[in-house]
């Protein structure tokens, strides 16, 4: 079973809402329209350790503000990311980091601790975006990366039944976790703009 070649890079917590999976999110946190999401989000307390899912080597440590409609800024983008080319031949993408810890050309294994998890970039809640391209390929979106959960570990993240309760990212993720996980727009975000939330 290939799951068994990589481990989790941070141990999930809290309950998975449908802003965090794979495939095409209806309404993005910070684009406000329909948009593939190439990976999958582990929502974690800010400064959790992360580790490679598996050993490989460091190819990019470094802040990324760009999104794919062409902006660069401090709110936009993985933020904070550190890309692993792992030793199997895929690249993998730690993205929305508060600390990286690990630089360029490092060689790392699933003990290292690359950084710590923040709400960088392109984030709104603190969490870990995990992308798992199919290939050494700096192209990213739904062609050119695999689910994530089809590979890690199994897990039932049905069981995961914790609440976020850090504000203000609270208020967010709770309409993120509701009957109405779509319904939320730029109002919802107040935070979203303010350098002291958004790292």
């Amino acid at each position: 079973m290939e799951s068994s070649k990589y481990i989790w890079p941070i141990q999930p917590k809290y309950k998975v809402v449908e802003h965090d999976k794979y495939g095409i999110r209806k309404n993005h946190y910070v684009l406000f329209k329909e948009r593939a999401h190439s990976g999958f989000d582990i929502t974690a307390d800010i400064g959790t350790e992360v580790h490679p899912i598996m050993s490989g080597k460091v190819l990019l440590a470094e802040f990324d503000g760009t999104t794919t409609e062409g902006f660069d800024a401090f709110n936009d983008g993985y933020g904070n990311k550190v890309e692993i080319l792992n030793d199997d031949g895929r690249r993998v993408v730690y993205g929305h980091l508060r600390e990286i810890l690990v630089k360029q050309g490092d060689v790392v294994t699933t003990e290292t601790v690359i950084g710590k998890t923040g709400s960088s970039g392109g984030s709104r809640v603190p969490h870990l975006h995990l992308e798992i391209r199919k290939e050494n390929t700096e192209e990213t979106g739904l062609t050119y990366t695999i689910n994530p959960l089809e590979v890690l570990p199994e897990m039932d993240l049905s069981k995961l039944n914790e609440d976020f309760t850090l504000e203000p990212y609270a208020t967010l993720w709770r309409k993120l976790v509701s009957d109405t996980p779509w319904k939320f727009s730029k109002q919802d975000i107040p935070y979203a703009d303010d350098k002291e939330y958004i790292k």
